[in-house]
């Protein structure tokens, strides 16, 4: 009977555990797993994904992280899929797929926020907008159309149009400062293949007007203004209402040219002897502008002008609308890829981008202007030659300022380079490189900038997403900002079919809208970087007039 038992007992065990695998058949057919085969399916797509994201095999990684997507999100894990999300935003970023790589840390971020982790959403959000690419589609039109739209009425404001200046003297090749047989007034057109209309020369309190008179008779003779900085390099306790200051204003309204004076510019950086107290700051720029304003209103503007870095203290520093008549930035850009966000030793900052903060605080005050700036040639830490960087963000700034900028009313170049101990290396000087000074000479040439005192621009641009697009044949270009250093096309489509393509900024097409007058459009774009790999696509719909 025990074995007749003992047998039994076995072959009830054998049924049972055959029940069970065939059940555990039907549940996995059915999709019932239970939850600890589920953990151990995920995880080893999880463990999978990391080595191959290890060996470099991002495409790899990102199918096995993407399985795991579905149960995670059914559980409601919130954590585990923005941490999931993550690695598949670093895989598709380091695959240069830049836009899914934003899609991604978009889900990183919005899980985060579902799991009640505050920092974590913010720092994912912060990652996915410095990736994020940009598209504004702008159409041209003649300056008419935008009349008074960017006007403040300013002493030598053009309506529309931007002139252009340039800091020179230190430049050898235009200005001979030994035996003076050649001048920067007129030199510098030569060598730029285009009359400018300001100079920028630098003096320091103490020293009198006429130690500019040079200055001043060359630029009455070729009929251009003067961009004066007037330095306190003693300090502010200097600046005082006194009888030098009153006849260097005096003497400056006799001077018979347009004058901007430029009063003690970057007070928010800590490398200049008047930064540091905001009210006493403010205290002697509204002192000489009153003086100037009193002795010389007749040709003297008063110009207002930070630094684009740092930009929290830039607001303590505003004077106020009463004393200030223009007001400038200082905006370079030396390449530096130590802030790459993708860690990849390149430097993808855009030069345009510098000039935002200070534009969306002043351009309804006052006319604006970049009173000194350049991009420069060389990468000093390493001493590299970035020519073909540089020549583009310089194509790239002044073709697309008019669009995104257009109360802009002015932009100066600093053709100099320096090398001062302790400090980084400048090279902005155009007669030193072949390539950055054609860039310029193309980029001046742009009908928006303007080469003397008093002229208008002829062509203004309209954002097409805002205001739409006229029903006729049009120019239609584009504001294409992407973590792509360098795009080498940019092409266009309405639905699925092509209607043009560009391969330099601003990215210019003629198209003829006529067909789809009083329809809603959608645009797409297409970004393409070196060796034409698709950088980014946006769609962007617009109002077809």
């Amino acid at each position: 009977m025990g074995t007749g038992t003992s047998r039994t007992a076995r072959i009830t065990k054998i049924t049972a555990a055959a029940i069970a695998v065939m059940l555990m058949a039907i549940a996995v057919m059915a999709g019932w797993v239970p939850q600890q085969a589920k953990a151990a399916n995920i995880w080893a797509l999880y463990k999978d994904g990391q080595a191959a994201q290890a060996k470099g095999d991002c495409a790899t990684a990102i199918k096995k992280y993407t399985g795991m997507l579905p149960q995670l999100t059914k559980d409601k894990s919130y954590g585990n899929v923005a941490n999931i999300q993550k690695r598949i935003g670093d895989c598709h970023a380091a695959l240069k797929q830049y836009d899914q790589a934003v899609a991604a840390w978009d889900q990183e971020s919005a899980n985060w926020n579902k799991a009640g982790k505050a920092q974590e959403t913010a720092a994912s959000k912060r990652r996915a907008d410095m990736l994020r690419s940009t598209v504004k589609l702008f159409i041209k039109e003649d300056a008419k159309a935008a009349a008074g739209q960017y006007y403040h009425g300013a002493k030598f404001e053009p309506k529309m149009g931007a002139y252009i200046g340039a800091y020179a003297e230190l430049d050898q090749k235009v200005h001979d400062t030994k035996n003076w047989k050649y001048f920067y007034t007129e030199k510098f057109p030569d060598l730029t293949g285009r009359k400018h209309a300001a100079y920028l020369l630098y003096t320091t309190w103490g020293k009198p007007f006429d130690t500019l008179a040079n200055h001043v008779k060359h630029a009455k003779n070729h009929g251009t203004a003067l961009q004066i900085a007037l330095q306190p390099m003693g300090g502010l306790d200097e600046v005082t209402d006194n009888e030098y200051i009153r006849t260097f204003a005096k003497q400056a309204g006799e001077s018979g040219i347009p004058i901007f004076l430029r009063f003690a510019n970057e007070m928010n950086g800590n490398w200049v002897p008047w930064n540091g107290d905001p009210a006493k700051y403010i205290e002697k720029f509204g002192l000489v502008a009153d003086i100037f304003h009193e002795e010389a209103s007749d040709n003297v503007v008063m110009v207002w002008a930070p630094n684009d870095i740092p930009t929290n203290t830039i607001e303590q520093y505003y004077p106020g609308d009463k004393y200030v008549d223009w007001i400038g930035v200082s905006l370079y850009s030396i390449y530096n890829p130590t802030l790459d966000p993708l860690k990849a030793g390149i430097d993808r900052s855009n030069h345009l981008q510098k000039f935002e903060h200070i534009y969306e605080l002043y351009a309804k005050k006052k006319p604006l202007f970049i009173s000194e700036g350049g991009i420069a040639f060389i990468y000093p830490e390493a001493n590299r030659n970035v020519e073909k960087w540089a020549a583009y963000r310089t194509n790239e700034f002044y073709a697309t300022l008019p669009m995104l900028y257009p109360a802009v009313k002015g932009v100066f170049w600093f053709d100099a380079s320096k090398k001062i101990a302790g400090e980084r290396e400048k090279h902005f000087m155009l007669s030193d490189n072949a390539a950055l000074l054609q860039a310029y000479r193309q980029s001046v040439k742009h009908p928006f900038y303007l080469d003397t005192i008093g002229q208008e621009s002829s062509v203004a641009y309209i954002n097409a997403s805002e205001k739409g697009i006229p029903a006729r044949k049009a120019e239609l270009s584009a504001y294409v900002k992407t973590l792509e250093p360098m795009l080498e096309k940019v092409e266009y489509y309405i639905g699925v079919k092509p209607i043009g393509s560009s391969k330099a900024a601003p990215w210019t097409i003629e198209h003829d809208f006529s067909s789809h007058k009083g329809k809603t459009v959608t645009i797409t774009v297409k970004a393409f970087g070196p060796g034409g790999k698709l950088v980014t696509k946006q769609e962007l719909k617009v109002n077809v007039k």
